[in-house]
């Protein structure tokens, strides 16, 4: 039997063992993680404790928004300060400044069109892809709108084009804190282009002038107090909603047929 052998493998079992306790004594890994317990916990305290200045940093942001409260205040005021005449009211529209729709865009349609005409069109805003034609309605919706206007006896020649807001905003919607600034300044240009009746398109024009939705208020005719004038007016769908439904353009042919008939002078 060979002893020898077993003793020396046993000697060197002890040696490295022995070795390894010192190696793990000078690294610090013979001692326990409960041994200081308190240590530990201060240490996660501090950790926590910069959480607080996130709080201070939050704030920052809710301060810099109450301060554009007064410049939309601003605009809201500048808006209101109508020109008496109508070509000195294009002009006046033809600035930024004076619109409060120029927050979301610097694009605007201006109205067009003649004085005191059979028929004034009112738009919600300019039509998507209509800014690059320089119109308030696409090129598919404006062919649609001239044979409807030409089926009432109407032509291009008596026709006011005109938008609540001048400029498309990014969803195609009107915020209503908007709405009584716009409806003012509509209200107003209605009473310098003089139209015998009105044709508004869209859900935005029939909340502001009648406080109905379109379904709504498109049943009957309606009338349009501004001044010292009472004008006839429809609501009807938008072109675009009927090229999109055609199904919807027998009732778009009811809503013209409610306005006064339109005579050949």
């Amino acid at each position: 039997m060979n002893f020898s052998t077993s003793i020396s493998s046993e000697s060197t079992s002890v040696e490295q063992i022995e070795s390894l306790r010192d190696w793990w004594s000078l690294a610090g890994v013979d001692l326990h993680y409960t041994d200081e317990p308190t240590s530990l916990l201060t240490e996660a305290a501090v950790v926590e404790a910069p959480v607080e200045p996130k709080l201070v940093e939050t704030i920052a942001p809710t301060e810099s928004k109450a301060k554009t409260v007064p410049k939309t205040a601003e605009v809201h005021a500048l808006s209101e300060n109508y020109p008496d005449q109508h070509d000195a009211f294009l002009s006046w529209l033809s600035s930024p400044a004076n619109l409060v729709e120029a927050q979301w865009s610097q694009n605007h349609i201006l109205p067009t069109g003649v004085i005191e005409p059979e028929i004034m069109i009112i738009a919600g805003m300019p039509e998507q892809g209509s800014l690059t034609q320089n119109s308030l309605f696409a090129e598919k919706s404006a062919a649609l709108l001239s044979n409807m206007l030409k089926a009432i006896g109407c032509d291009s020649e008596q026709i006011y084009f005109a938008s609540v807001s001048l400029t498309r905003s990014f969803d195609g919607q009107i915020d209503p804190k908007f709405h009584e600034t716009l409806k003012k300044r509509m209200f107003h240009h209605i009473e310098l282009v003089q139209p015998k009746r009105i044709i508004l398109f869209g859900d935005t024009p029939s909340q502001m002038f009648f406080d109905q939705n379109l379904l709504t208020a498109r049943k009957n005719k309606q009338f349009v107090n501004h001044g010292s004038f009472k004008t006839e007016a429809i609501a009807t769908f938008h072109p675009r909603i009927l090229i999109e439904r055609p199904e919807f353009k027998a009732e778009a042919w009811k809503d013209l047929q409610l306005l006064t008939r339109i005579t050949s002078s």
